[in-house]
């Protein structure tokens, strides 16, 4: 079906109306996550909307949500189940590009349902295009799509019957031909009766006899039930058992008459009784029953008679599945018309599936395990939250770091790509997923505007960039035809200039900015707020004389960055340190030797800078004529680092693990270790000294252990885990660094492992770290307290923004 959408002259003010009516008054407040300091909107397809917000309280701390509201009863966007192999993995990348490649356009997806990590079989009943692709290892509810559309919960009570027939061994009594009597007179003495004694016989025959058995399981591994299953070539290319079975092959006669279907029989012939086999391959138009060699069937499957046929039937006794056109199995059911059905308050990363009480779905995740990133909810928060978006059904799909979403935000994407932050750092291969797909291509013509802005929160005076795209009927990017241009309305105080650059103006409130290309246009709105918190990037310089750091400002509302710049604060410093100015530019005295400090002030709220002019520098005994000599003796002037006793700083020696993240923390000023909750690792116990530091760096995202209950504080440090452990040392204070040295390549890059590639590249190109003469860079190599040095005092430097002369 297709529908035809009109885009052309917008009506702008109900989108302003819409979009102004997210919040006007800087946050609002949505059970489950909180403050809602901002939510973003964007128009994906005909009735469909891409959010982004972030919220956040004191209990649960910051959280950032992402979800896809969308109609898939009104419009030509379909649902999809993607399964693949029932028992292979898949990324959400790769499970897009497949689709894609199959002739779909993908318009979002979400991860599916949790799944059984040795096998990758999932949890529930999947079903797609009105076939079943696995019964699932333990189905109770899935979320149901008819053939319009139309989504429900519904509780999965399937069951799947064999009717055959076996032959049944049966002892009968053998036919004995019929003797002759032998006359009075010659009777033996023996038979004086005159008849022949014949001694009775029998035999053992295969009795055909009609046989029905429920089927445990369909395309899911063998378990300890030992039950009977039945695969077909959606689940593996063979059965993938791996003892002793008996497996009988059936043919169906084609790959679409081996799929089951609710509230369907399908015929096949035995072909083949394998017993005592395992791991029997399935070809397209087979399916195969398989059971333990000692279940309590293993026995009657063994008899199926070969050549015969069979009959495989899946009733529904529920009645709620017969009309499934797609259904995915969930991990918990959260709430349904009004009551909870499963609670939790385990905070973790969350995918949700969401129904509204219009029919419209929502496909939603939640980041978390990433401290001052977004920490994630508990099932019955994650259910008020989307409650409170308008859910009256509420289903928990696998999260932790499976959670993610791909969106194809209009305008930008070509196809869809990954929207959050998974909190394993990457895409985890998972069982299924979710999608909405549409299959007719657009045209070429420019139907649809989409203006992103840089950030969704200013403060007044603050700059924010608008980026416009286009896209046509079907939501996918065209360039640009017509020249853009930009307005703000006549009661604001605010200004754009052509090239979308949007400065605010003083009213605190919700500005709209409207946008038109043509006959088409589009708003974008930006929140104005001054109720702000603050902090620097440098809290206590230690400056040269005569040298200059200029030192930034981070502005946030609530737990939301928002746009500043530095002119928006006052600045000022005592006269004999030096000078600094609107932009916060300090100009250090010549004298050496004195101290005063530096003065930072927004709307009341002032911060104070300590200032030393002169860097003191202790010297060991064995760095005078070393080459990391100055780095070593500045940080240790500074309490950074430390000698090892006896006046000797041992440079050329390894460090460990506890001892370089020690020396991170001691770059922070003022930096409460206390307030760090215990990270559970058994080898950091209460009693060390490094104990406080490693719940520190744990907490904040910039460690984890080697396994989950693991540290290793003692162990030497690697280069490749040093560059890890600076690249989320940056992240974890928003320091951004520099990209200085792009593109360099080592002699042995090949070397540095994947899930440190990243990191490395990023501290490599920043000019924190750098490679050998040689040109390589010993990622497994260990890093001397010298290079630890020296890394630490350049991060340090870029910091303080303190010029090079």
């Amino acid at each position: 079906m297709e529908f035809k959408k009109t885009r052309k002259f917008t009506a702008s003010a109900l989108i302003m109306v819409m979009l102004a009516g997210t919040f006007l008054t800087g946050f609002t407040y949505q059970q489950g996550i909180g403050n809602v300091y901002y939510e973003t909107e964007s128009e994906i397809y005909t009735n469909t909307t891409y959010h982004k917000q972030l919220g956040g309280n004191s209990s649960n701390g910051i959280q950032r949500a992402y979800f896809v509201k969308a109609d898939t009863q009104n419009t030509d966007l379909k649902p999809y189940v993607f399964e693949g192999e029932v028992t292979g993995n898949y990324t959400m990348s790769t499970m897009v590009n497949t689709l894609e490649n199959q002739g779909y356009n993908v318009v979002a997806g979400i991860n599916g349902d949790v799944y059984d990590t040795a096998t990758g079989t999932p949890k529930g009943l999947v079903i797609h295009n009105g076939k079943i692709l696995t019964s699932g290892y333990a189905p109770e509810y899935v979320i149901s799509f008819d053939e319009f559309g139309a989504a429900s919960l519904q509780w999965v009570e399937l069951e799947y019957t064999l009717k055959g027939m076996i032959n049944v061994p049966t002892t009968v009594p053998v036919p004995q031909p019929e003797q002759p009597i032998i006359p009075e007179a010659s009777a033996s003495p023996e038979n004086q009766n005159g008849t022949n004694t014949v001694d009775s016989a029998e035999q053992i025959i295969d009795v055909p006899t009609e046989y029905t058995r429920g089927i445990g399981y369909f395309n899911v591994p063998h378990g300890q039930s030992k039950a009977l299953h039945l695969y077909n070539r959606n689940y593996a290319a063979t059965t993938k058992t791996n003892s002793t079975c008996v497996e009988v092959i059936l043919d169906a006669g084609s790959k679409e008459a081996a799929e089951l279907s609710v509230g369907s029989t399908i015929t096949a012939t035995v072909v083949e009784v394998r017993n005592g086999n395992f791991n029997t391959p399935i070809n397209e138009n087979q399916l195969v029953l398989s059971t333990a060699g000692d279940s309590s069937c293993a026995v009657q499957i063994a008899q199926l008679i070969p050549g015969s046929t069979v009959e495989i039937s899946v009733n529904d006794r529920n009645g709620g599945l017969e009309s499934s056109k797609e259904a995915i199995g969930v991990y918990y059911a959260l709430y349904d018309n009004g009551q909870f059905i499963s609670t939790g308050t385990n905070i973790n990363p969350r995918t949700i599936i969401g129904i509204k009480q219009d029919g419209t779905i929502m496909l939603y995740v939640l980041d978390g395990r990433q401290p001052y990133f977004s920490t994630g909810l508990g099932l019955t928060d994650a259910a008020k939250h989307l409650i409170d978006l308008g859910c009256r059904t509420v289903v928990n799909m696998d999260g932790g770091g499976s959670s993610v979403m791909a969106v194809r935000e209009g305008g930008i994407d070509a196809k869809a790509n990954i929207k959050n932050s998974p909190s394993d750092g990457s895409e985890r291969r998972t069982t299924n997923g979710f999608f909405l797909v549409h299959e007719r291509k657009g045209g070429n013509e420019a139907e649809n505007l989409h203006t992103y802005a840089s950030q969704p929160l200013a403060m007044p005076g603050a700059d924010i960039q608008l980026t416009t795209y286009a896209s046509n009927d079907q939501y996918e990017p065209v360039p640009l035809v017509r020249a853009l241009e930009y307005s703000v309305g006549s009661n604001s105080d605010g200004s754009v200039n052509g090239s979308g650059l949007f400065t605010a103006g003083s009213n605190i409130g919700t500005e709209v900015i409207e946008v038109s290309s043509g006959d088409i246009s589009t708003t974008v709105k930006v929140d104005i707020q001054n109720d702000i918190t603050y902090t620097t990037n440098v809290q206590n310089l230690v400056i040269d004389p005569g040298k200059t750091s200029d030192i930034n400002v981070t502005a946030k509302h609530g737990y939301a960055p928002i746009a500043s710049k530095d002119s928006l604060f006052n600045w000022s410093c005592d006269p004999n340190i030096g000078t600094i100015d609107i932009n916060g530019l300090f100009q250090a005295s010549n004298e050496i030797g004195i101290s005063g400090n530096i003065y930072v002030e927004y709307n009341g709220n002032q911060k104070t800078i300590p200032v030393q002019i002169g860097a003191s520098v202790i010297n060991f005994n064995d760095t005078k004529t070393h080459w990391a000599r100055e780095s070593i003796g500045k940080l240790a002037a500074r309490g950074i680092v430390n000698g090892m006793g006896g006046s000797l700083y041992q440079p050329d020696d390894p460090l460990t693990r506890a001892q370089f993240l020690t020396m991170l923390a001691k770059t922070i000023y003022g930096l409460d270790l206390s307030q760090s909750a215990s990270a559970g690792f058994v080898d950091v116990p209460e009693s060390e000294w490094f104990y406080s530091y490693v719940n520190w760096g744990f907490a904040n995202g910039i460690v984890k252990g080697i396994d989950d209950v693991t540290f290793a504080p003692n162990n030497k440090i690697t280069r490749e885990q040093m560059a890890i452990m600076l690249d989320n040392f940056a992240e974890s204070t928003d320091l951004t660094l520099p990209a200085a040295n792009d593109g360099l390549v080592f002699t042995d890059s090949a070397l540095i492992n994947s899930w440190a590639a990243g990191s490395v590249e990023k501290i490599v190109s920043s000019g924190v770290m750098s490679g050998y003469p040689e040109g390589n860079y010993k990622p497994q190599g260990n890093a001397t307290r010298a290079e630890a040095a020296t890394v630490v005092y350049k991060l340090v430097n870029i910091r303080d923004n303190i010029a090079k002369k």
